[in-house]
């Protein structure tokens, strides 16, 4: 097949991670045989060989998935996330100061089931920056492929999850400990920058927490009310990219939980988007927009600022069914009432893979699903 060129707005774009391969799937197994965690950081040391097996075995896989999504026509791709164990690793990979978290976060899913993903990490002591784990991805990306591709971080407003937890003694309170991991994230992202980063984008922050409303009662139990947080959140989220360069596009993708298919999170975004969109500054939104019973209908879109692109997520990586092509553009038709083409693009509603059990579908499938992606956006917008 003929490469495409990229289109520059991008119109297809890949979230972030993809479903590992068989052998890839065995080697984080036995790197975290036993660990409650998914940060290598906190894994035994007697596991440094498999988990240079594991890197080496990513490297090549990386070369083959970067080469699959160009061919497919994204116009930005991804190394897959295939070297992490959770996507948050770009972050706590980098960090000092911390500690296997004893918190899990813990949600009902649609079915009633209780669900409870490994737990990441807690702050234990003044954090600093140790190494760079995303700048090392991006180093290896760039050798890799000329393609316009991004590099993902945790969202800062994560930090203000309830189960991100923070010891007794090294700050005053959560505030004090978001400001000082706010200086890490800008050191991370100028390394990621450095290394060859054109584009760089934070996933998963706390704003589905703040319009759920299971999650919106437990915020009060908490003593935090959703204003409160909301301020909160955009004022960590907004200096994260202080500093970024000119040319470097800057995104943020809303997930409503994305472990092994299941999801955790309802409610429409119309309370908080015109403050939302309207103070954070990104270039791009990737938002999950597959669902609008759960999700509520697009409108919120009308908020987005002129400037500014709004990727809309409405193919699902959670279920094997393809999509059908025509349903994607009447979806796209529907968001049309509310921006124009020119700010509008498409992706998968998520990450394939954003631990890396992947979610409850099959590599085929992945691969059918983000070519779909790709055939969308050139019947629309073309090349």
């Amino acid at each position: 097949m003929t490469e495409r060129s990229p289109r520059s707005p991008a119109r297809a774009e890949i979230v972030g991670s993809l479903l590992r391969p068989p052998e890839l799937r065995r080697l984080f197994e036995r790197v975290y045989a036993g660990a409650d965690t998914q940060i290598t950081t906190f894994v035994d040391e007697r596991r440094s060989a498999d988990l240079e097996a594991l890197h080496e075995v990513a490297e090549r896989e990386i070369r083959r998935v970067v080469a699959r999504q160009i061919e497919l026509g994204l116009d930005v791709v991804s190394d897959g996330e295939l070297r992490r164990g959770v996507f948050e690793n770009s972050l706590w990979e980098g960090v000092e100061g911390i500690a296997p978290n004893p918190r899990k976060m813990t949600f009902t899913d649609e079915t009633g089931e209780e669900i409870s993903p490994p737990s990441t990490a807690m702050v234990t002591g003044r954090v600093r920056k140790v190494r760079s784990p995303a700048a090392e991805e991006v180093a290896f990306l760039a050798s890799v492929t000329d393609h316009p591709f991004k590099v993902t971080f945790p969202a800062a407003s994560m930090l203000l999850f309830p189960e991100t937890a923070l010891s007794e003694g090294p700050y005053r309170d959560r505030d004090e400990m978001v400001a000082d991991m706010v200086g890490v994230y800008r050191e991370l992202v100028a390394d990621a920058i450095a290394a060859g980063a054109s584009y760089v984008q934070f996933d998963f922050p706390i704003y589905p927490l703040l319009i759920d409303q299971g999650s919106r009662e437990a915020l009060q139990e908490l003593g935090e009310g959703p204003e409160s947080l909301l301020r909160k959140a955009i004022a960590a989220d907004a200096a994260v990219t202080e500093g970024i360069p000119e040319g470097v596009t800057v995104a943020l993708h809303l997930c409503r939980g994305n472990y092994r298919s299941h999801w955790f999170l309802e409610g429409s975004l119309e309370p908080i988007a015109e403050q939302m969109f309207n103070e954070l500054p990104y270039d791009r939104f990737l938002f999950e927009w597959e669902d609008t019973e759960r999700e509520g209908s697009y409108e919120p879109i009308k908020h987005v600022p002129a400037d500014k692109v709004m990727v809309m997520g409405i193919v699902s990586t959670k279920v094997p069914e393809l999509e059908s092509e025509d349903d994607v553009v009447r979806r796209l038709d529907e968001a049309e009432r509310y921006l124009s083409l020119e700010q509008l693009a498409v992706s998968p509603q998520c990450g394939f893979a954003s631990v890396w059990e992947g979610n409850l579908i099959d590599e085929e499938t992945q691969w059918r699903k983000l070519d779909l992606v790709a055939r969308v956006a050139d019947g629309i917008w073309g090349r």
